[in-house]
């Protein structure tokens, strides 16, 4: 688990890990944190072959809980997992993106 002063720094430092949103698409589309992907909770387990084992992987939702589950069970498949302590509701960093997604294409 790590905090948001911590998660700032990774982003700042330009750390080679993947960011994942588990929240739904309409809240990623509201808000996100700059650099990550919206994966939603219920597709994960889906999507889950196209994500790989050799990096850290920071998972994020919207109070914390989903995300920490998500950790502890891919820790135990040997992925590199971390937790956004708090998630989206606790992240008081700089880097929220609150442009239109449709801005960013």
């Amino acid at each position: 688990m790590i905090s948001y002063r911590e998660l700032d720094q990774w982003l700042e430092q330009g750390g080679a890990f993947l960011l994942v949103d588990l929240r739904e698409p309409h809240q990623y589309n509201r808000e996100r944190i700059w650099g990550s992907i919206n994966i939603p909770y219920e597709e994960l387990e889906n999507l889950m072959g196209e994500i790989r084992k050799d990096g850290t992987i920071v998972f994020y939702c919207d109070r914390g809980a989903k995300s920490m589950v998500v950790c502890r069970d891919l820790w135990r498949m040997g992925y590199h997992a971390v937790d956004l302590a708090g998630g989206m509701l606790n992240y008081r960093g700089k880097y929220i993106d609150r442009r239109p997604l449709s801005a960013l294409e």
